[in-house]
């Protein structure tokens, strides 16, 4: 009967797990985050700041900025946009970045922790949850190499600027594989530039985004009614049908940006940058030859489903434009209801269908 004791001595452990004590954890110690993600970025200190370089990088932004709108020229957007400044950071500024960014993101669902039980169980989760977070921000600060911020959920925009180069990771980088630097910074910005026509171009983009977020992160728990304890648990480690399928749909939209604005990085580095050919060809062994433990890391980070998005999304985008050109491609821009699903991502012909026969 041994079964049987492991049964009754299972039901005791999860009775235990989930008793609710006289505290209640805090979901996610964000000091903790931080101290463990700076400890992890490979800067021991920040660097000094560089004046004659971020006045490179306002020059260079002037620069690319009339190329891109001229890429554009056959898109939806009604009129050019501003754009916000370009700025070098170091890791650990990247990581302080990305810190207040999540913990803004966040908000939302720390609004539940008055309801929360303050189980063992949730005490776990929390521990889990923070280092988790602190292990990957570390890890990534090593390696991202440029990043817009939407400023999503209600968000203003972080004030150290909402569009980087992460300095340090661009100059490893281009030293590792023989690259011109200057080169290499005018391509990078190119993406991230697109990433901003992207949202400012496209006020809609923001909100359907947001939306998404918000399912993801805390379903129909904030809907107005008292959820249960099972439903509580289940929502913020498993997830439900509902955030299942937001992610589904979060996963489409982020392959059509980043795809999108590979293309970009692509048509316009290829006609202005001289080696255009040696950046693309680092580019592509950077996405596919890993070690196994880059691999295990990727996985761990979240970055081998980033990974995935660059290069899935960039083949769509390509299809789609050498189907039908930029003006084509540009009809995703349209709205909510023209964006591809991720069906329609790894298979761009269903898509092309779909707005072909809407223009009828």
């Amino acid at each position: 009967m041994a079964w049987s004791l492991a049964l009754t001595v299972g039901a005791v452990v999860v009775r235990e797990l989930v008793r609710p004590r006289p505290e209640r954890p805090r979901l996610i110690d964000w000091e903790l985050v931080e101290a463990m993600a700076l400890r992890h970025s490979g800067e021991a200190q920040d660097p000094p700041s560089d004046p004659a370089l971020a006045a490179s990088y306002e020059a260079m932004a002037a620069r690319l900025t009339p190329l891109l709108n001229q890429a554009l020229a056959d898109s939806t957007a009604p009129a050019p946009i501003s754009y916000p400044p370009l700025r070098p950071v170091g890791r650990r500024a990247w990581v302080r970045f990305n810190v207040r960014i999540f913990r803004q993101m966040f908000q939302p669902l720390e609004r539940l922790e008055e309801r929360l039980p303050g189980s063992l169980l949730l005490r776990f989760g929390q521990a889990g949850i923070t280092r988790y977070l602190g292990f990957m921000l570390g890890l990534l600060a090593r390696r991202v190499l440029g990043q817009y911020d939407p400023a999503l959920l209600g968000r203003e925009p972080i004030e150290t600027g909402s569009l980087v180069l992460v300095e340090p990771n661009v100059q490893a980088w281009a030293s590792k594989e023989g690259l011109p630097v200057d080169e290499l910074r005018q391509w990078l910005a190119m993406h991230e530039l697109t990433h901003a026509w992207e949202f400012r171009a496209h006020p809609w983009l923001r909100t359907y985004l947001e939306d998404l977020l918000g399912q993801v992160l805390i379903g129909r728990l904030l809907d107005g009614r008292t959820p249960t304890t099972f439903e509580l648990i289940r929502t913020l480690t498993v997830g439900m049908g509902q955030q299942w399928k937001a992610i589904a749909k979060l996963q489409a939209a982020m392959s059509l940006l980043e795809g999108f604005s590979n293309l970009m990085m692509a048509e316009i580095g290829v006609r202005e940058l001289p080696h255009f050919g040696a950046l693309e060809t680092a580019y592509r062994r950077r996405l596919l030859n890993r070690t196994p433990l880059e691999r295990a890391l990727l996985r761990l980070t979240g970055m081998e489903m980033k990974m995935q998005q660059y290069i899935q999304g960039e083949r769509f985008a390509r299809a789609v434009r050498d189907q039908g050109g930029i003006t084509l491609l540009a009809q995703v821009w349209r709205g909510p209801d023209w964006l591809p699903t991720m069906q329609e991502i790894q298979r761009p012909e269903l898509w092309i269908a779909r707005a072909g026969a809407a223009a009828a």
